[in-house]
C-alpha cells in the first residue's frame, strides 16, 4: 500500500474521537449506501456553480475529504423513510441552496492541513481568504499535489502572495536547472522556508539540494516521483535539525558508518584538510570535497536502520577521535589568536568548516592567509563554483593558495574570462595551475602575454608556452626565456614594460620600437 493510500485510510478510520467517522443515523438504512455518491456529485456542483470555484478545485476538495463528506451528510435534518432513492440527490441540492457549506472543513482536510482550527471561525467560505485560492492555483498549476498542500498551510498559503509563490518557484527551478519538477515540488513541501523566503536567504540550503540530487542515481535523478525525492529531502532535513551542536570526526564517523576503509583512506590522503573534528550538519560538504557523497547515498537510500546513520543519536555515539590531529589544531589556532594582527579567526574558521574542512593543522595554515569576513569569503566561493570551478578542486586550490578568496568577485571574473576567453584554455587548467588567479593581471599576466603574442605575429615564437611557464617564472627568468627566442626581445621587453603604463599603451610601444629598427 502506498503512503498516501495508507495516510488516507488512517483519516478515515481513526479511532482518535475528532477524526471518526460519524455514524449516519439520520438516514433511512436503505439510502446509506447511496448517499455518499450522491453527496460526491452534489458538494462539487454546488462548489462550482454556487460558490464559483473551478470546477478542478471542487472536484479536488470533494475527493480528498471523505469525513467532512459524512460529515456533512451526518448534519442534514431527518430524511423520510419513503424517499425513494432517485430523489436523494435532488433533496441534497435544496439542502445546499438554503443552508450553506462551510467550505473550510472540506478544504483543510482535502489538502492534509492538521487537524486545528482554522484560522478565523468565523470565516466559513474558501473566498472569506482573498489570497487563498490563487496561491492553490499557483502550486497546482507548478504541479504540486493537491493532498499535500497542507504542509504549506497556513504560512505559504496564506502568508505569501500568490504572484511572489509563483516568482520563487521559476527562480528555484532556474537554480536547480535539469532537475525534474518533482524534486523541486518535494524540496518546498520538505523546505516550506523555500517559498516563504527570498531564495537568496536560502542559498546554502538550495545548493546543498543541487548536489545531492545531482549526486543520485540516473534513474531516481531524472524521475518525476515526488516520493523518492522527498525521502531524500526528509535525510537532508535530518542534518538540519540535528543543528550545530553535534560534533562528528572525520575519518572515524565515515568508518562506523561502514563505508569501505580503503575507500576511506583513499580519499583522505587525496583530501587531508577533511580530517579532525566538525559539525553533523556539514557532513554533506565534508562527503562533498571528499568526492564520497554518492557513496553515503548509497548506504543510506536502502532506508530501515542505515537511517540511523544520520540522527545525532549516532553520531554521539561515535565519540572516537585522532588526538594528535587535535593537539596540532589546537596548538595552531592558540598561535593564530597570539597574532595582534589577527582578525575574525572563529568566523573563518566556521567558513572553512561549512565548505568540508575540519579541525586540523591545515585550517590553521590556511585562516591567517584569508583577509575577509566569513560572508565575503562564501560569497566568492561560491562565485567560483558558479563559474565551473569544481568543488574538490577549489577546496585544494584553497589549500595550496588561500588568498585566492581575498580578492573580490570582479577580479576573479575578469582573471576567469581572460583565462578561458583571451588564452583558449578551460577552467579545468586550474587543477594543474591554481596559481593563475593569484598573479597581477595588468602587471604581470597581460605584460607577458602580450609580449609573446607579439613574438608570435612576428614568427620569432614557434611553440606554444603553457601559463605556468610564462607567469612563475621570475622576471629574470623570463628575460632568459626571451634571450633564447632572440637576443633583441630582452632589450625591446625591458624598453616596453619596465614602467607599469596602462594595456592600452603596450602594443603601441611595441610596434612602434619595431617599426624603428627596420
Amino acid at each position: 500500500m502506498s503512503i498516501r493510500a495508507a495516510l488516507h485510510l488512517r483519516r478515515l478510520f481513526s479511532t482518535d474521537a475528532a477524526l471518526t467517522p460519524p455514524k449516519l443515523r439520520n438516514l433511512p438504512y436503505r439510502l446509506r449506501h447511496a448517499a455518499v455518491p450522491a453527496a460526491r456529485a452534489a458538494v462539487p456542483e454546488y462548489l462550482h456553480s454556487t460558490r464559483c470555484l473551478p470546477s478542478s478545485h471542487a472536484d479536488s476538495i470533494v475527493a480528498h475529504s471523505p469525513r467532512s463528506l459524512l460529515s456533512f451528510l451526518a448534519a442534514l435534518p431527518a430524511v423520510p423513510g419513503s424517499l425513494p432513492t432517485a430523489e436523494l440527490p435532488s433533496l441534497l441540492r435544496r439542502h445546499l441552496s438554503f443552508h450553506p457549506l462551510n467550505e473550510l472543513p472540506f478544504f483543510l482536510e482535502s489538502i492534509g492541513a492538521p487537524a486545528a482550527a482554522p484560522p478565523r471561525s468565523d470565516l466559513m467560505f474558501l473566498a472569506d481568504h482573498p489570497t487563498l485560492l490563487d496561491a492553490v492555483a499557483a502550486l497546482a498549476h507548478f504541479g504540486f499535489p493537491w493532498s499535500r498542500l497542507g504542509l504549506l498551510f497556513p504560512a505559504v498559503l496564506l502568508g505569501v502572495p500568490p504572484d511572489l509563490i509563483s516568482a520563487r518557484l521559476t527562480a528555484l527551478e532556474a537554480r536547480l536547472h535539469g532537475l525534474p519538477r518533482a524534486a523541486i515540488i518535494a524540496a518546498c513541501l520538505t523546505f516550506p522556508s523555500l517559498l516563504e523566503r527570498d531564495l537568496s536567504d536560502c542559498d546554502p540550503l538550495v545548493k546543498d539540494l543541487g548536489a545531492t540530487f545531482r549526486g543520485l542515481g540516473p534513474e531516481l535523478g531524472a524521475s518525476n516521483d515526488i516520493d523518492a525525492f522527498s525521502g531524500v529531502c526528509r535525510r537532508m532535513r535530518m542534518f538540519y535539525d540535528a543543528g550545530a551542536e553535534i560534533v562528528i570526526s572525520v575519518p572515524e564517523y565515515l568508518l562506523r558508518v561502514g563505508l569501505v576503509e580503503d575507500e576511506v583512506n583513499a580519499a583522505i590522503e587525496k583530501h587531508p584538510y577533511v580530517v579532525g573534528k566538525n559539525q553533523l550538519e556539514n557532513l554533506p560538504r565534508v562527503l562533498r570535497a571528499m568526492k564520497l557523497e554518492h557513496r553515503f547515498l548509497e548506504k543510506i537510500s536502502v532506508g530501515g536502520e542505515n537511517l540511523r546513520y544520520l540522527s545525532p543519536y549516532f553520531a554521539l555515539e561515535v565519540d572516537s577521535y585522532d588526538a594528535e590531529v587535535e593537539r596540532t589544531f589546537l596548538d595552531g589556532m592558540a598561535k593564530v589568536k597570539a597574532d595582534k594582527k589577527a582578525q575574525h579567526v572563529d568566523s573563518k574558521l566556521e567558513f572553512l568548516k561549512s565548505i568540508g574542512y575540519g579541525e586540523n593543522e591545515i585550517a590553521t595554515k590556511v585562516i591567517p592567509v584569508l583577509h575577509s569576513t566569513k560572508d565575503f569569503l562564501q560569497e566568492r566561493f561560491d562565485y567560483l563554483l558558479e563559474r565551473g570551478v569544481e568543488y574538490t578542486m577549489l577546496c585544494r586550490i584553497l589549500t595550496v593558495f588561500p588568498k585566492v578568496l581575498n580578492q573580490g568577485k570582479d577580479m576573479l571574473n575578469e582573471k576567469l574570462n581572460y583565462l578561458t576567453e583571451e588564452l583558449g584554455y578551460s577552467i579545468e587548467y586550474l587543477d594543474c595551475f591554481p596559481a593563475f588567479l593569484c598573479f597581477d593581471l595588468e602587471n604581470r599576466v597581460k605584460p607577458r602575454y602580450t609580449m609573446l603574442r607579439w613574438l608570435r605575429e612576428h614568427g620569432l615564437l614557434r611553440k606554444q608556452l603553457a601559463p605556468a611557464t610564462v607567469l612563475a617564472n621570475s622576471e629574470k627568468r623570463f628575460i632568459t626565456t626571451l634571450h633564447v627566442m632572440h637576443p633583441a626581445v630582452p632589450n625591446l621587453w625591458l624598453e616596453s614594460f619596465s614602467s607599469r603604463m596602462h594595456m592600452e599603451c603596450y602594443l603601441k610601444n611595441i610596434y612602434h620600437q619595431h617599426s624603428d629598427n627596420k
